[in-house]
This record gives structure tokens, C-alpha cells and sequence, in this order.
């Protein structure tokens, strides 16, 4: 079984205050860079990053066991750079994962759980869910369905498919909170950065 990973990080950060949010630093490092460490230290077979022209953000995610696709349509919308790593790993995987570059506190054991359950259905569509119904990322798309997603378009990723698809979901019981935090604006920031001070103190 291959999973291929795709981290969408083309965004523009338009409601980050006074920078890029992805620049930003979470845990010592610029949080595009640790996303792309967390997935490097799981399971999966490869790790394709998206980014825009010229934001600093490629730079800010130096190397590793990842590499950079550059996304010449960015401002068309998110479904742009779903489509940009799906055209760009490898045909023989059966899965495609996909995390978002502004989801810092993500694990490499939730990862790792979502690519052991796909494994055992590669039919599946798999990705977290908390005890109140909360829907998070990242999430494991079939190969099945590789064609659906290059038809998506505008800023919206998957969500359509995903709806018209619920016989295939399966998803897995999480209460990392990780899992369901994105960062906007800096007062999202600190505000997963003081979640994440007070987990380590227990």
C-alpha cells in the first residue's frame, strides 16, 4: 500500500496580521516547516508541498523528505493546489493525503492511525472526528476518487465530493484537538500555542 501526502500551503494569509501566517513560528520553527516534519516522521511514502510564487514560504520550509511544487494558479482558490500535488505524485499510490500547511499541531501518531485504517480499506475515505461530530484533518482520499477531486474548483477542496461520498467514510475517533485547529489570524496562534503549553504541563 502507497500514501502519498500533499500539503496544501498556497494560501494567501489575508487575515494574518503583519505577516505570513505560515512564517510564523510555533514550537521554535516556522509552522510550514514543522507541518512538513510531522509528516516526514510518519508512514507515508512521499510528501509533495504546494506553494505560491514568491511568499517566502518554500524557503521557510528548507529541506527534508519533502519537495516543493510551486502552484502558478494559487489565487484561483485552494482546489488549484489539490489539483497541482494530485498531478504530481506518484501513480502507483493508493491513497492521497492531504494536510493543511496551517495545522501546526497535528501528530505524527494520528497519521499514522489514519494511514493503518485506510490500509486495512483502501476504498475508504478516512480522517478524524471528535466526540461532538467535528470533522478534522488531515484526511485520506482513495484512489477511487483521484478523478473526482481534479474536476474541483474554487476554494472549497473536496468538501463536495466528500458529501456525495459518505458509504465510503470512515472515520476514526480523535480528541486531539490538533487535529481541528487551523490558524487564520494571530489570536488563533496564540491561542493554539497556549492549548499546546498546557497539554505539555499535564
Amino acid at each position: 500500500m502507497t500514501i502519498s501526502a500533499v500539503i496544501l500551503a498556497a494560501g494567501n494569509s489575508s487575515r494574518f496580521e503583519d505577516g505570513h501566517k505560515l512564517l510564523a513560528e510555533f514550537d521554535g520553527i516556522p509552522i510550514v516547516r514543522r507541518v512538513c516534519q510531522i509528516l516526514a516522521a510518519t508512514d507515508v511514502e512521499e510528501i509533495v508541498l504546494v506553494t505560491s510564487q514568491a511568499d517566502g514560504v518554500a524557503k521557510a520550509a528548507g529541506s527534508g523528505r519533502w519537495r516543493v511544487i510551486e502552484n502558478p494558479d494559487a489565487r484561483d482558490g485552494l482546489s488549484t493546489s489539490l489539483r497541482t500535488g494530485l498531478k504530481t505524485i506518484s501513480q502507483d499510490a493508493d491513497g492521497l493525503l492531504v494536510a493543511l500547511a496551517d495545522m501546526p499541531a497535528i501528530s505524527t501518531a494520528l497519521v499514522n492511525a489514519l494511514a493503518s485504517t485506510f490500509q486495512y480499506d483502501k476504498a475508504a475515505i478516512t480522517f478524524p472526528v471528535a466526540s461532538d461530530g467535528r470533522r478534522g484533518h488531515p484526511i485520506i482520499w482513495p484512489k477511487s476518487l483521484f478523478p473526482e477531486l481534479m474536476t474541483v474548483s474554487g476554494d472549497s477542496g473536496g468538501k463536495a465530493i466528500l458529501a456525495a461520498h459518505r458509504d465510503l467514510w470512515r472515520p476514526i475517533p480523535c480528541d486531539d484537538e490538533g487535529a481541528f485547529a487551523d490558524i487564520d489570524t494571530r489570536a488563533d496562534l496564540q491561542a493554539l500555542k497556549a492549548r499546546d503549553q498546557a497539554m505539555r504541563r499535564k
